[in-house]
């Protein structure tokens, strides 16, 4: 069994979650073919988070980024805010290393293409967070379409409710701040069901988007009696036009009360139709105009091309760790094989490119009413 040395840039919510994943592959696949050792984490302070650093086994953590860059890693994984993902990448990929990025990838489309330039020219494998692609219904649903069992595609939704940032008294962060996230709710959630659109169904045309802040200005702690001002949406509508023909609706919000995570993906066909929903990650519902019936997750789905099987990296039943957990337990060990065969991952940072492109243009085009905004 070969072992990829990785390295995490911070260790915040998803840099924990991203540490649990590598930890739990031995635990939650069956006779793996790779495994992590985390060896550095490079973090902008080190005297908080003392457990959780004891409980992955970082053999070295540091503040400083030539001490963790001079150690012998084979992958960084960059879980930092957004506007530091060009910084980390620059300096992984200048000493050829392999780089995992969580979404959205850049600040900029401009930025992302650089970055995706960076990543092919040092020839290493690069993959992006993009963990929805990893969910086994999302898998069966693009095999269905790549299959053509549904026809010609003719629309398509999907949305992601969180009511996260509902509470007017919950601080401002880094996701709230335009200049260290590059972007809101629609950044934030909708990054990841762009990504879907593109995966499944092929590249954005054009563009529309309406967005809204409902919460102007926040304190900036619980202890604080300043309130500075919220710059980024609370809420999206993205409308788009894909190169296929088919056009759909993008929804996203972190102000959704009630919602922890509520999200859902549909695509409605000449032959039929496919629909995800968040609490059943393991079957896509498809609906077969033929036959006349809906059938819930369908078992032989044809193979997705260049792909491996989802069964390979999902883990089993009896040891779920949990959506969220398992697709990024999934997309890790995906990616740790990458590396182990020198086989490019398909959620590249060329891919995750598109991605920032489509939000850049919606942003654009909310701050001008709606217009619309053409890519290709």
């Amino acid at each position: 069994m070969k072992t990829i040395n990785v390295g995490l840039v911070g260790l915040g919510y998803i840099g924990k979650v991203h540490a649990i994943a590598y930890r739990n592959i031995p635990m939650c696949i069956s006779q793996p073919q790779v495994k992590a050792n985390l060896t550095a984490v490079l973090r902008s302070k080190l005297d908080t988070e003392q457990e959780a650093m004891d409980a992955a086994g970082f053999e070295l953590r540091t503040t400083s980024p030539e001490e963790f860059f001079a150690q012998p890693l084979h992958l960084v994984d960059i879980c930092t805010p957004n506007n530091l993902h060009m910084e980390g990448c620059r300096q992984a990929l200048a000493a050829k290393m392999a780089v995992y990025c969580e979404k959205p990838l850049a600040m900029s489309y401009e930025e992302a293409a650089l970055m995706a330039e960076m990543a092919e020219k040092a020839g290493v494998v690069n993959q992006v967070a993009f963990v929805m692609r990893y969910l086994p219904a999302i898998k069966q649903m693009k095999a269905l379409v790549d299959a053509g069992e549904i026809g010609e595609i003719l629309n398509f939704r999907g949305h992601m409710f969180h009511g996260s940032y509902l509470d007017p008294n919950r601080p401002i962060s880094w996701r709230l701040r335009r200049s260290e996230s590059g972007g809101g709710a629609f950044a934030d959630l909708g990054s990841h069901l762009v990504d879907l659109a593109i995966y499944i169904l092929g590249d954005v045309k054009s563009v529309r988007a309406r967005m809204h802040t409902f919460i102007n200005k926040r304190y900036a702690s619980k202890q604080a009696d300043q309130q500075e001002d919220v710059d980024v949406d609370d809420w999206a509508l993205c409308m788009l036009d894909l190169v296929n023909g088919s056009s759909g609706v993008i929804e996203v919000t972190r102000m959704a009360a009630g919602a922890s995570e509520e999200s859902g993906f549909e695509i409605y066909g000449s032959k039929g139709a496919l629909i995800y929903r968040e609490g059943e990650p393991d079957k896509v519902r498809y609906f077969s105009l033929q036959k006349g019936e809906w059938i819930d997750g369908p078992k032989n789905t044809p193979p997705i091309a260049d792909e491996r099987p989802i069964e390979q990296l999902w883990p089993n039943a009896k040891y779920s760790q949990g959506m969220m957990t398992n697709a990024h337990l999934a997309e890790e060990y995906d990616l740790l094989l990458n590396i182990a065969e020198d086989k490019p991952a398909k959620n590249n940072f060329r891919s995750a490119a598109k991605v920032q492109q489509v939000l850049e243009a919606a942003y654009n085009s909310a701050r001008r009413d709606g217009e619309l905004y053409k890519l290709l």
